[in-house]
């Protein structure tokens, strides 16, 4: 009996710092959504230009070939020490609710990075993007080293291997909202790698995590 209140209790704690942190998410998205005259002056300017779309395509096509890889290096990977069942249409609800919501958090630390580099030089592209992408790859490493391995089941991440992996889909993921304003593309490839990933976990604890009444 205690065993299972031990595990309905740690379910109940996941379960809620999910929501907390996606709440946190929430509020940042909201703040792009409500400032986004100004953010867009943070991006870069050629957006504004004739030839905005030139090479979007082959950008776009970059990003889908790294998410990829990177979700197939992570399978291949990583470690798992736990095992467990859980019901697709909650993995599905997740991977929409976190891809969504924490690739709005990402862009607001990549912005607030953008901001910076305005500060420092606002004619500057270069640092400008440089800047945005540390500040939001110094939130991803913490968020995934502090927060999702502690929430996701037991597992170990190849330690060298999926940075590399992580880091270069992370640049090319920012250069589609810098250079092309494509915060929908890179909503559903982070919806795509979410679900591949954490269903590569077998995340159990999903069984009773009933967003939706199906």
């Amino acid at each position: 009996m205690r065993d299972d209140e031990g595990i309905i209790s740690k379910d109940m704690v996941i379960k809620t710092s999910i929501c907390i942190y996606w709440l946190f998410c929430f509020i940042a998205m909201m703040l792009i959504i409500t400032n986004r005259k100004y953010i867009y002056s943070l991006l870069n300017p050629s957006f504004e230009s004739p030839d905005k779309e030139k090479g979007y395509k082959v950008s776009l096509l970059l990003g889908w070939i790294v998410t990829l890889a990177a979700s197939g290096a992570y399978i291949s990977f990583t470690r798992k020490y736990e095992t467990g069942n859980y019901e697709i249409i909650d993995l599905i609800v997740f991977s929409v609710f976190n891809g969504i919501l924490e690739q709005f958090m990402f862009i607001f630390w990549f912005f607030l990075g953008c901001y910076i580099g305005k500060i420092i030089s606002s004619s500057n592209n270069k640092l400008i993007f440089t800047l945005g992408y540390i500040s939001y790859a110094m939130f991803s490493g913490i968020i995934h080293a502090l927060f999702w391995i502690k929430v996701l089941p037991s597992h170990e991440p190849a330690i060298i291997i999926m940075p590399v992996f992580l880091s270069i889909m992370s640049l090319v993921w920012m250069w589609l909202v810098w250079r092309y304003r494509a915060v929908m593309a890179i909503i559903i490839m982070h919806m795509f790698i979410d679900f591949i990933t954490v269903g590569h976990l077998n995340f159990a604890w999903f069984e009773s995590f009933q967003i939706i009444g199906l």
